[in-house]
């Protein structure tokens, strides 16, 4: 029986590795294959029964091994990144955006703040919205009462992004009780949602 791994790999890696394997798969040859994430097993269980292959899946682990009976050897199509491409239409990257400070980059100050006002007046207009704006440090000075974006954080808030404001840095600038926008957390949810990101914006 041929091993297959695939663990460690995003698409169109592991669909590659296994329409080769059964390519090269003498007739009647079985195949293991071994995969560590949901969207490539998704991807492969389409590929192999697209391509009317048999074959069954077992978990172990946190692991999932197909088990394929490779048939007759005709050869199997090479459409691997059509399957991606799908995959990637139903599952959109998520983007969160990490302010630091109530400025925008660093030299002058009022360039910088006209800066920031610009970023966050521009930020509704973006497709695909960012998923979250995390906000630490200077940056909660900006999701207070009066500040000089209030009104389009509470634009971004309606428009159902979630922005998380870290608790400390409020207790630190005496601000706690000034929150115009956004929800308060700790640095754990803060964490967790840098983490659970494809892309992190930093202006």
């Amino acid at each position: 029986m041929k091993l297959v791994d695939t663990k460690g790999l995003r698409c169109p890696a592991p669909l590659i590795k296994t329409r080769q394997a059964l390519n090269e798969a003498s007739a009647g040859e079985s195949l293991q294959i071994i995969i560590d994430n949901q969207t490539s097993l998704n991807n492969i269980r389409r590929f192999l029964s697209d391509n009317q292959i048999a074959f069954s899946v077992d978990e172990r682990n946190s692991e999932w091994i197909l088990t394929v009976d490779r048939g007759e050897t005709s050869t199997v199509a090479d459409n691997a990144e059509s399957y991606c491409s799908t995959a990637s239409a139903a599952a959109p990257k998520k983007t969160v955006i990490a302010i630091t400070s109530d400025l925008m980059g660093s030299g002058d100050e009022q360039l910088g703040q006209k800066l920031i006002v610009s970023f966050f007046k521009v930020l509704p207009m973006v497709q695909p919205l960012p998923s979250a704006i995390v906000i630490y440090n200077a940056g909660v000075k900006l999701a207070v009462k009066g500040s000089v974006v209030e009104e389009y954080l509470k634009e971004l808030e309606n428009m159902g992004m979630d922005i998380v404001l870290c608790t400390t840095c409020l207790d630190y600038f005496g601000l706690s009780n000034d929150l115009a926008a956004g929800r308060v957390g700790d640095m754990y949810q803060i964490l967790n949602i840098m983490n659970e990101a494809d892309n992190i914006i930093k202006p």
